[in-house]
């Protein structure tokens, strides 16, 4: 994994700050649109890098699983959703944890593919094929650099915490390694100046 994570960077692993970003940034409401009418009631729904699980308040009743190798945001989750159908893990995800697991209508990648390299994204697709059901569905919603793109917008990109950040075509030469089916977006966020590249794959 490749992130910034000393000085100012620090700040993103205290819930609060996170969550004020992600509000001010309309992260949260990119990614509840992203969401909504497509996750159904009572699925199964595996959330990797799920932060403080805002999500959660997205999307119908559901058996929802969360990773996050954040303790302070996945015990913010804990004590914010523990009336929920909702299991949380201070832990990474790995193969191991995968066979611990059930399968899994919903795999949600928000925010995260442009922390990892593009070997790990690879591996990482690898294993959510095996925990995805036969129609289960893979979202995923990440900072996208664009061509003549606002300068304000640029210069968020660059000082993003996470340190790998691409292009449509670099986005999507990774999902077409592994996916069959691949919806994907992008949305140009006028205020706060930004990009957003979603995508809704099955295998």
């Amino acid at each position: 994994m490749s992130q910034k994570n000393s000085g100012i960077y620090k700040l993103f692993s205290y819930p609060l700050f996170y969550s004020l970003t992600q509000k001010i940034m309309s992260g949260e409401a990119q990614r509840s649109k992203i969401v909504k009418n497509i996750i159904k009631e009572n699925s199964k729904v595996l959330d990797i890098g799920c932060g403080t699980a805002k999500i959660i308040e997205s999307i119908p009743p559901v058996s929802y699983y969360g990773y996050d190798i954040n303790q302070n945001h996945i015990s913010y989750a804990k004590k914010k959703y523990h009336s929920k159908n909702a299991k949380f893990f201070c832990k990474k995800f790995t193969k191991t944890e995968m066979q611990k697991l059930p399968k899994f209508d919903y795999v949600i990648l928000f925010g995260l593919i442009h922390h990892l390299e593009d070997q790990e994204v690879s591996d990482f697709f690898f294993l959510l094929k095996k925990i995805l059901k036969k129609k289960g569905k893979l979202l995923t919603c990440d900072p996208i650099f664009l061509k003549k793109q606002n300068f304000f917008a640029r210069f968020l990109l660059k000082n993003d915490v996470g340190e790998n950040i691409r292009n449509k075509k670099n986005y999507l030469e990774l999902f077409n390694k592994h996916f069959k089916k691949i919806k994907s977006k992008v949305e140009i966020q006028k205020f706060i100046p930004y990009a957003w590249f979603s995508t809704e794959c099955q295998k």
